[in-house]
């Protein structure tokens, strides 16, 4: 497996964020990359299930900061999860000691430097209420066995990657998303939203972080169109 090593650059609240070299779009805003996080994918994402125990999906591992804003928030409010990641493109670990980002929870730092370690497509256990599978696939290459409560949707912008944003895509989502279970994500698009809303899902425009006018949450109510 060949990791890539992206340009780091740093984004306006100190935290870094990566350049991906074949897209050429950041990994994260430039206006924060941990506030972006954990507006995205806490305040409007794990905040708004009420389980103990979390199926977590992401679309986009990355740099990994969505995993380390979840285990927090997961150590801190004593819930547990199975977190699946999928990843086309898997950063070297010596770019994510670069970006500092072991240090921005140091009591949690081992654990996120083994979430890049760890081995791909096998279940990791990094910590007692933490499991990891970090699938080594572009998305639609991987046949999703499971009913996740909450889908983090962090893949590139419909502009750079627009085939990671379609309805076919949408629909694959819904149909392994809980009732009541949620997508969230930063890009709040027409088209987003029209193809979230033809795949099933119902769609809510929120404020989005750090500035940027909106995100959304897409919800599955029911089974039913």
């Amino acid at each position: 497996m060949q990791n890539i090593s992206p340009d780091i650059i740093c984004t306006e609240d100190g935290s870094a964020t990566l350049i991906h070299p074949v897209y050429r779009d950041t990994y994260h805003s430039t206006r924060g990359a941990v506030g972006e996080s954990e507006h995205l994918f806490i305040d409007n994402g794990l905040k708004k299930i009420n389980k103990k125990n979390i199926k977590i999906l992401e679309i986009g591992f990355g740099s990994g900061l969505n995993a380390l804003v979840t285990l927090k928030y997961l150590n801190d409010n004593g819930l547990n999860a199975e977190y699946h990641t999928v990843e086309k493109y898997p950063v070297s670990v010596e770019t994510i000691h670069e970006t500092g980002y072991a240090n921005i929870f140091p009591e949690y730092s081992e654990a996120f430097m083994e979430l890049h370690r760890s081995a791909w497509n096998n279940t990791i256990k990094v910590t007692e209420n933490f499991s990891v599978v970090k699938h080594h696939k572009s998305f639609p290459d991987i046949e999703l066995d499971a009913i996740f409560d909450i889908i983090y949707f962090d893949a590139f912008s419909p502009d750079t990657q627009p085939e990671m944003w379609t309805q076919e895509i949408f629909i694959n989502l819904f149909n392994h998303t809980a009732i009541n279970g949620l997508l969230s994500t930063y890009s709040s698009k027409g088209i987003v939203k029209q193809n979230l809303r033809a795949a099933g899902y119902t769609v809510k425009r929120l404020k989005g972080a750090l500035g940027k006018r909106h995100m959304l949450n897409a919800i599955k109510e029911s089974d039913g169109k």
